[in-house]
C-alpha cells in the first residue's frame, strides 16, 4: 500500500512537468475524459477516479514542499562518547564498502552520532536489509524515520557506450546471413 502511495505522489509530482495550461487536475481529467476515435473506428472513452489525497501532493509539489513518506532505516552505530565522530566516519566507511548498493549517512543529533542506512519504503525491507547487514554489524537495530520522498528515487546512471561493453571486438567475423 506505502508503495502505491509513493508511486502515485511521484507520479503526481511528475505532472509538474507538463504544459502550464494542462497541468491542473480538472484539465487533465477533462482532456482524457474526450471520445477518441481510434484507427479501427471506435470510439473509446478514459474515466478518471482521482485517488484520496492526490490533489493534496499536487499541490505541495508544486508549491515546492518536501514530502515526506515513513519508513524505515537501520541504526549500525549510536554514540556519544568523545570519539564519536571520527568512529562514525570509519563505520560508514567501512558499511559503503562492504554494501556499495545501500545509502549510508552519519546523523548528529545531540549528544549521539548516528549512522544510518538504507531507505526501506515497508518493515520488509528494512528486516530484509537488517539481515544482510547483521553479520558485519550485530548491534544494528530498525528504526522508523520520516523521510523525503526524493531518498527513493534513484538518479538514473548513464548509458555505457558499447565499446564499454564488448572493448576487444574488433577481431571477431560476424558471418553474412
Amino acid at each position: 500500500m506505502m508503495r502505491k502511495i509513493i508511486f502515485l505522489t511521484l507520479a503526481l509530482l511528475s505532472c509538474r512537468a507538463l504544459p502550464a495550461q494542462n497541468r491542473r487536475i480538472p484539465a487533465v481529467k477533462e482532456r482524457l475524459s474526450r471520445y477518441e476515435t481510434g484507427a479501427n473506428g471506435r470510439s473509446a472513452r478514459v474515466e478518471v477516479r482521482e485517488a484520496e489525497g492526490a490533489a493534496e501532493a499536487v499541490r505541495r509539489g508544486e508549491s515546492g514542499a518536501v514530502q515526506t513518506v515513513n519508513g524505515f532505516r537501520i541504526v549500525i552505530f549510536f554514540d556519544n562518547s568523545s570519539s564519536a565522530r571520527s568512529e562514525a566516519e570509519r563505520t560508514m566507511a567501512e558499511f559503503a564498502a562492504a554494501y556499495p548498493d545501500v545509502r549510508c549517512d552519519i546523523r548528529y543529533e545531540n549528544p549521539y552520532f548516528k549512522v544510518l542506512a538504507g531507505n526501506c519504503v515497508n518493515s520488509e525491507d528494512a528486516v530484509i536489509l537488517l539481515g544482510r547487514v547483521r553479520s558485519s554489524f550485530p548491534e544494528a537495530y530498525i528504526t522508523r524515520e520520516e523521510m523525503p520522498a526524493s531518498s527513493f528515487i534513484t538518479p538514473k546512471l548513464p548509458e555505457p557506450e558499447i565499446e564499454e561493453i564488448l572493448p576487444h571486438t574488433e577481431n571477431i567475423i560476424i558471418p553474412a546471413i
